[in-house]
């Protein structure tokens, strides 16, 4: 009995990308579920979605865990431990090549989520909404006036002067002082090229003033900087907004 419980352990912590099931029969096999199109997934995991009371990570847990790919591995009665080795490396060894594009399909099925599943685009988009709260304190505009003072006084183009443009352009947007805020990213842009953070703060922007071809395009722009692929989801939202207030986008 200890020998067949630490042999199934193995078993289930090996096969870490999938949920694991053993069973006892008369040849060691695997079999797989028929794999699911990206579209399919969506529309399981936005049925469940809409069906979840909670925040947005509560309501989506089950729904992915209920979609996730499953494994079953058949063991001959009196197995030795060896033979789970085995049958664990062979199952393993084919998921190692399949989990790079299954982490894809995952991604793909997450954008598509935001953008063809109410429920979820709403929860997820009202989360990117709060990004930069709105703010137009007395507080947070002598703010952005004693960081303009400080920004002119700095004259050299080094990382203090990155610092403070970077504390003026989310101010400027929470403000919602848009232009000016552009006007600060723009100026990141050119100062520090390769700065990441600019290009992500005038989508903001562009989002809030319904240009969201132009969003689209900054936020392209942020990832190919970053190599922040998880921005895709942001794309997606952008996307969202835009068929929702039936703008064209390429």
């Amino acid at each position: 009995m200890t020998l067949r419980y630490t042999s199934k352990l193995l078993l289930c912590v090996l096969i870490f990308a999938s949920s694991c099931e053993i069973k006892y029969s008369s040849e060691v096999t695997s079999t797989d579920e028929k794999e699911k199109s990206i579209a399919e997934m969506s529309q399981e995991a936005c049925d469940c979605f809409s069906k979840q009371k909670g925040d947005i990570d509560t309501r989506l847990t089950p729904c992915i865990k209920s979609i996730t790919h499953s494994q079953t591995i058949n063991l001959p009665e009196g197995y030795s431990l060896q033979d789970s080795i085995a049958a664990a490396n062979n199952m393993k060894s084919k998921m190692d090549t399949l989990q790079s594009r299954d982490l894809d399909r995952m991604s793909g099925m997450m954008q598509n989520l935001v953008v063809s599943c109410d429920a979820y685009g709403a929860e997820f988009e009202a989360l990117y909404d709060k990004w930069y709260p709105i703010d137009s304190s007395t507080a947070n505009l002598d703010s952005i006036k004693i960081l303009e003072s400080k920004f002119r006084a700095t004259s050299i183009s080094d990382t203090t002067k990155k610092a403070l443009l970077h504390k003026l352009i989310a101010k400027n947007i929470e403000a919602r002082r848009l232009e000016e805020g552009l006007r600060k990213c723009q100026q990141m842009k050119k100062l520090f090229k390769d700065e990441g953070g600019a290009y992500y703060a005038s989508a903001f922007i562009y989002n809030l003033q319904k240009k969201y071809p132009e969003a689209i395009s900054e936020l392209k722009q942020e990832i190919s900087i970053s190599g922040d692929k998880n921005l895709e989801l942001i794309v997606a939202v952008t996307k969202r907004k835009a068929r929702l207030n039936k703008t064209p986008i390429q």
